[in-house]
Order: C-alpha cells, then structure tokens, then sequence
C-alpha cells in the first residue's frame, strides 16, 4: 500500500502545499517537519502550532537541533560548496521514514516547489523515493503560495516582509540584504551570530565573516546618515538664503 508522505518546512510554499493538498482531498500519511533549534526563527513554533490547530493535521517533528550544533563546530557555517545542514536533514528524515515505513513499501513524497520554480525538479535531492509536486501541477507561484497562506491566518511571524525565504534565520546562504536586515533590526539574532564567529574561523556570507559584515554594513549606515545630514544642511541653507534676498 502507498504511502503519501508530506516534506513539510514550515514556509509558505510547504504550509500552501498542505493546504491545497486538504482542499483536493489528496491522502496524507504523514508530514515531516526538521527541527533545527534555534537555528530557526522563534515564530516557527508558533506557526507549526498554528497549522495543526487551524487544519486539523498532526505533525511529525524531527529534532535535528543537537546534530546540527555538533555539526557547527566540526565544519562550521555552511556555504554553497558544504551544505552539511542539509545533508543532516536529509539523513535524518530518511532514517525515520525507514525505520517507521520500510525500504519495501511504496511511498510518495510530495515537495513543495511551485510552479515558477520547474528549475529545481531537476535536480530534486529526493531521489530514492517517487516525488509530486502539487504546487507544480495546480499552477500555484510562489507569490500565489504566499497569499494563500495569508488568507488562512497564516502570518510567519513577520518574516516574509523582509526575507524571501522561511528557512534558517542564520543561513549564510541569504541574500546581502537580508543579512543586514538581522544587523539593522535584529539585533538579538545578530548577537548570536558573532557569537557563532567566535567559535569558527571559517567565513560567514559570500566571503565576508560576521565582523566584515558589521564593519560594512556600519559603514554604509554611518555613510547615509552623513548624506542624510548633509542634504538636510543644504536644504537648511537654501531657505534661509532665499529668506534672506
């Protein structure tokens, strides 16, 4: 008998997924969530409570929290070219689905990549098992995904209004900007991320470590401050000159 099993990440694009999943009515025997700690956002505990409650679902809940902080201080941050956070979830949630359903049995894993993102079929990571895609097939985009989320309740705790993706608050693999976001706004989160550069020497973003980046991005700000100051003393100037004439 197939088993249908739900890889579930707690973003927008997995959380539409089981919504529109209950909505076909489509069998569901399990959904998998990787619990990374508190390498994940604090409203992600929040948000899964939430999807249970409202959708009436059950959620399997991996914790991988410990082999990741282990993780962490063998090969530190993870980047492009040494994903070993992904290959933990990975290991981790194929382990479980072994133990629980057997090699033998027939299953089905559904991912939620959405239909402006085919690209990544391709080269999809779920490989032993048959993978759907029913964000693909019902032609949903990301930005669709999201506002279906949005109309269920569901919020995200805010992140979505400043970062693209609900993965990792620490990923090194976040784009500049939403590395600065956490510097700017976050300042708790970002506490904790030079914390993490104490105990590695490895870089943090795109060659930068976190001290590089607190550097450039005080930089930055201190520079639009100054032109901020500068265009305001002009202005300043150029009334009480015409005031004076």
């Amino acid at each position: 008998m197939t088993k249908h099993i739900l890889c579930f990440s707690g973003g927008k694009d997995s959380t539409a997924m089981l919504i529109t999943l209950l909505q076909q009515q489509k069998p569901i025997d399990d959904i998998l969530y990787i619990d990374t700690g508190d390498w994940m956002w604090k409203s992600a505990k929040e948000h899964l409570q939430q999807v249970e409650q409202k959708l009436d679902v059950t959620i399997t809940k991996l914790d991988v929290s410990d082999d990741i902080r282990k993780g962490f201080l063998r090969w530190g941050f993870p980047s492009f070219l040494n994903r070993w956070c992904t290959g933990i979830k990975r290991d981790v949630m194929g382990a479980y689905i072994k133990d629980k359903y057997g090699e033998k049995e027939s299953l089905i894993q559904y991912i939620g990549y959405c239909a402006d993102e085919c690209k990544r079929i391709d080269r999809d990571i779920y490989t032993k098992y048959k993978a759907e895609y029913p964000l693909v097939e019902a032609g949903i985009t990301t930005k669709q995904a999201l506002q279906i989320c949005k109309e269920h309740g569901f919020t995200f705790g805010g992140v979505y209004e400043h970062h693209s993706h609900y993965n990792c608050w620490m990923c090194p693999l976040q784009t500049m900007d939403e590395v600065q976001y956490i510097h700017d706004h976050l300042p708790k989160y970002w506490e904790q991320l030079r914390d993490m550069q104490y105990m590695t020497d490895g870089y943090y973003n795109n060659g930068y470590s976190v001290f590089d980046l607190e550097k450039k991005f005080w930089t930055k700000n201190h520079e639009q401050l100054r032109s901020n100051r500068m265009n305001a003393r002009r202005k300043y100037n150029k009334r009480r000159s015409a005031k004076n004439d």
